[in-house]
């Protein structure tokens, strides 16, 4: 049993860290294809919204999976940190930072935010998300390399 729920964690956790590879590829795109960046922004907060949803969910499972094999001894290895720093960055990202950049958007309207009094405020905080971001791509290579 533990054969399988090793490999059902990293098929999630291979899953979870390519989709957030290719959003950096489809954000680009939606970006550059819908004229209006309000509507861009709209869909590709709802993707972002699902990946970081289903991202929490497969860092729940990498962590119940992993104490549930190996009790407190999984906590020594280095998958265990990884997986709990990038489900800290991922929760203050999901219930922090994502919900205010919302709620300048909604402060704005019917402007877009960019062109609204929020929009220094916004950059600021757009780029904080960003940051983050990338910090999780890249310690989701490194999660994907210690669960081999």
């Amino acid at each position: 049993m533990n054969s399988f729920l090793n490999k059902l964690s990293f098929i999630f956790t291979s899953l979870w860290v390519g989709g957030l590879w290719a959003m950096l590829m489809v954000t680009y795109v939606i970006f550059n294809m819908i004229p209006s960046s309000y509507i861009a922004g709209v869909i590709v907060s709802n993707l972002f919204f699902y990946l970081n949803f289903f991202g929490m969910i497969t860092l729940i499972l990498i962590l119940g999976f992993g104490f549930h094999s190996e009790k407190i001894k999984f906590f020594k290895k280095m998958q265990a940190w990884l997986a709990l720093l990038l489900l800290l960055i991922l929760s203050i990202s999901f219930f922090g930072i994502n919900p205010l950049l919302e709620a300048l958007k909604v402060e704005a309207f019917p402007k877009e935010v960019m062109e609204s009094v929020f929009a220094d405020r916004f950059s600021a905080w757009h780029g904080i998300a960003s940051i983050a971001y990338l910090i999780q791509c890249f310690l989701g290579i490194f999660l994907l390399l210690k669960s081999r």
